[in-house]
């Protein structure tokens, strides 16, 4: 909560959201430390039946952004994902969040339209997906 108070304010997931996330079957948390010390997480959902995941979010404390974190947050989230049998992801991202977009969009995402008035205040949210294949298991041959 502590995360979610330090990046999202009034925006933030509430007590009993970030509590679903983490005892849902269908949802999990991730949480980056540096020394012990919680400085970002990202909270995920998923459908194996229709074979899509979610990306909720992915927040960073200020201080240890532009430091990577967002990025491995965000390749453990599709790993995890891909892992369930996911074969598209969805996410929404604040309009005025370049950092974030440009993240998204370096790794593929791609705009499929926007939310208005997503958030408490009236901002706009886009929404982007991306198709991604389920991971496979590599098969090593070695010589007799």
């Amino acid at each position: 909560m502590t995360i979610e108070h330090a990046c999202f304010g009034r925006d933030r997931f509430n007590t009993n959201t970030v509590r679903a996330f983490l005892e849902r079957e269908d949802a999990f948390v991730l949480l980056a430390t540096e020394d012990d010390r919680a400085v970002g997480a990202a909270m995920c959902m998923f459908s194996t039946r229709c074979a899509e995941g979610r990306i909720a979010s992915i927040a960073v404390i200020p201080e240890f952004r532009k430091r990577g974190v967002g990025k491995k947050l965000l390749n453990e989230c599709e790993m995890m994902l891909r892992s369930k049998g996911v074969k598209k992801l969805g996410l929404e991202v604040d309009t005025n969040n370049e950092p974030a977009m440009s993240l998204y969009t370096s790794r593929g995402y791609l705009l499929r339209g926007m939310a208005k008035n997503y958030y408490s205040d009236g901002r706009d949210a886009y929404y982007m997906e991306k198709e991604v294949h389920p991971s496979t298991k590599k098969v090593r041959i070695k010589p007799s």
